[in-house]
């Protein structure tokens, strides 16, 4: 068994010390670098136990870093719906297309503020987030407390989200963290709020295959970085 010890730190000091070093070269090279350098500077290890980086006050909270430069929406979580009333494969066949590879596919954003080119739009009713089509009405759905659930996993109920400002130097990339929140009571309302809005959309990247079975490749839900501080109740600017 292995015991994993959590640093107790205090943020408000460490990271206003961190931006006063103003842009530091990244300790790693690929995309990852914006949070393995910060987690150095802040004197955490890398931790895949699936426990919190850190603690303050207390409270246990997992670090996430972000370039301010990023506007691209990433995927919160990946997962797929209750295939109800319709099956998986049904519902490629009804309402997908062929793709470039003259595959029967369905890979399409889905959004509650509108219908998608397909049709489709998302609607909350009695606890569920449904996938509707503009004239069969549901077609498979997500219950959002497992929802939530999932969220909670990859996110934690108390998020020290960093930013920074990015630039290359003689080809490596710096950073300057900036601007910083503490993040507490991951919320539902907050997540329907999110979705009702349209900033929480829905991906489906499925085809047929030639065999006639499904592939998947990672149907999920998409949220832009900037949006992760209005999945909580409480939001405190630390830096």
């Amino acid at each position: 068994m292995v015991i994993t010890l959590v640093p107790e730190i205090d943020i408000k000091e460490t990271l206003q010390k961190i931006s006063e070093m103003g842009f530091v070269p990244t300790l790693r090279s690929d995309d990852t670098g914006i949070g393995y350098t910060l987690e150095i500077l802040m004197s955490i290890k890398e931790n895949n136990s699936g426990e919190a980086d850190l603690k303050y006050l207390g409270l246990p909270v997992e670090l996430k870093a972000q370039r301010k430069s990023a506007s691209s929406n990433i995927t919160l979580i990946t997962k797929s719906p209750n295939w109800k009333p319709l099956p998986c494969k049904n519902i490629i066949e009804k309402y997908g297309y062929k793709d470039v590879k003259k595959r029967q596919g369905l890979k399409v954003t889905l959004k509650a503020t509108e219908l998608n080119s397909q049709g489709l739009k998302f609607e909350i009713t009695n606890g569920n987030l449904n996938i509707i089509h503009k004239k069969d009405g549901v077609i498979c759905y997500f219950v959002l407390d497992e929802l939530m659930l999932k969220i909670r996993e990859k996110l934690f109920e108390n998020l020290l989200l960093v930013f920074a400002d990015s630039k290359k130097v003689k080809g490596i990339e710096n950073f300057h963290y900036n601007e910083a929140y503490l993040l507490t009571h991951l919320c539902e309302e907050k997540l329907k709020e999110l979705i009702k809005s349209g900033f929480l959309v829905f991906e489906f990247r499925m085809h047929i295959k030639e065999s006639g079975s499904v592939r998947d490749h990672g149907s999920g839900f998409r949220l832009n970085k900037r949006h992760i501080t209005q999945l909580y109740d409480k939001k405190e600017k630390i830096l």
